[in-house]
């Protein structure tokens, strides 16, 4: 919420502000109890609808099985983070990453500090024990004892919002010097940070007044793009003729032997603005990669078909960009379809000996796994 109890001048709010930014340099953007990063029909967003923001959303079942199928918006006045909310009721664009973003630059124009200035980070959060434990193909799924039994297993509950609405969770990424605990708390500070729906999927984002449109081909991209840039997490710097323009990076999971992972469809780059009466703005810009629909994955085996990628990568520059606003920028990769945890489960069981739930319009077969980047921000020069 926007909201900075027993902080009623702006210099006392400045002060709170500064305050999370300092306490909560990184947010979840997902873990097995769903995905935060977007809504396709959240609230007071104008622009695109980015159907990429269905995914895996925990919330969505919660309010078709509690009644609540189309939820009134959350309570949004003073106190706000303090009114407790019992039950999935009520839907705020702000349970969302990317508009806790872009509501984070509103509030920097009125303040001059941005309390919701977020690295990204995924992680797991289930009760089993299993660190990491983010393969859809063999999930156990995440209660650990409570799922010990094949009949007990998140698609074959009756409960289908509160088990199989569930998921194996992302991880976090960390862009560290060396693999030390002081070195990676330093990459979660300084937001160079990157979370995954679960597979490793690796992603490197940049941005730069001329970053050189050769990157991609240049043996030493990566210190090039420092040297000319900023990293995900970063700030550009204000000022300066023409828009910026950004390095975005994917690479697939490599896998293991017997389980590979799965090829890289796009990059994406999602951009995020509030105009003069503090509207909610996002544009989805596809920047490499395949179109939708080449690759597919056949239910029958969950064998993927179709074209994809070992490695993506985009110099872009932003077409719409204006010098007088603030703006957020950061980027997805997007995997091509496979098969979800539920799927393979019921693969298990004979086509007679399946139960209803496998067979339950709600409970999605496939998904897109993905990973995010932590954002760039722009600032206009004061």
């Amino acid at each position: 919420a926007v909201d900075y109890p027993g902080a009623w001048t702006l210099e006392e709010q400045r002060a709170r502000a500064r305050l999370r930014a300092r306490l909560e340099p990184v947010v979840e953007i997902t873990q097995h109890k769903g995905d935060s990063e977007c809504r396709p029909d959240a609230p007071g967003v104008l622009g695109e609808v980015d159907e990429l923001c269905g995914f895996e959303k925990f919330e969505t079942l919660s309010f078709e099985t509690t009644g609540h199928p189309d939820p009134a918006p959350c309570y949004d006045g003073p106190l706000a983070d303090w009114v407790p909310h019992f039950g999935p009721d009520c839907l705020s664009r702000r349970s969302y990453v990317r508009y806790a973003l872009i509501e984070g630059l509103a509030e920097e124009d009125r303040l001059g500090v941005n309390p919701f200035k977020f690295g990204v980070v995924a992680s797991t959060d289930t009760h089993n024990g299993l660190a990491g434990g983010v393969r859809e193909r063999d999930y156990p799924g995440h209660l650990g004892l409570g799922d010990d039994a094949l009949t007990e297993r998140a698609v074959y509950d009756g409960d289908v919002a509160g088990n199989a609405s569930n998921n194996p969770g992302g991880l976090v990424g960390a862009w560290a010097e060396e693999n030390s605990r002081d070195a990676i708390f330093a990459a979660l500070r300084r937001r160079e940070v990157f979370g995954t729906s679960g597979p490793r999927i690796r992603v490197r984002f940049f941005g730069g007044r001329s970053l050189p449109g050769d990157l991609c081909a240049s043996p030493d991209m990566i210190a090039r793009a420092y040297a000319e840039g900023v990293p995900m997490g970063g700030d550009l710097p204000g000022g300066g003729e023409g828009s910026p323009n950004f390095l975005v990076v994917g690479m697939r999971d490599p896998g293991t032997a017997d389980a590979p992972g799965g090829l890289l469809q796009r990059l994406q780059i999602v951009k995020g603005w509030t105009d003069e009466e503090g509207g909610i703005h996002q544009r989805v810009f596809d920047v490499a990669g395949s179109p939708p629909g080449l690759a597919a994955v056949d239910g029958s085996t969950c064998t993927p078909t179709g074209p994809g990628h070992d490695f993506l990568c985009a110099v872009w520059r932003d077409p719409d960009f204006d010098p007088s606003r603030r703006a957020v920028y950061y980027a997805r990769v997007l995997e091509n379809p496979s098969c979800r945890y539920t799927w393979w489960q019921c693969l298990q069981a004979a086509p007679g000996e399946r139960p209803a739930a496998c067979d339950d319009a709600r409970v999605p077969k496939f998904l897109q796994e993905r990973s995010w980047s932590s954002p760039i921000w722009y600032a206009p020069l004061a």
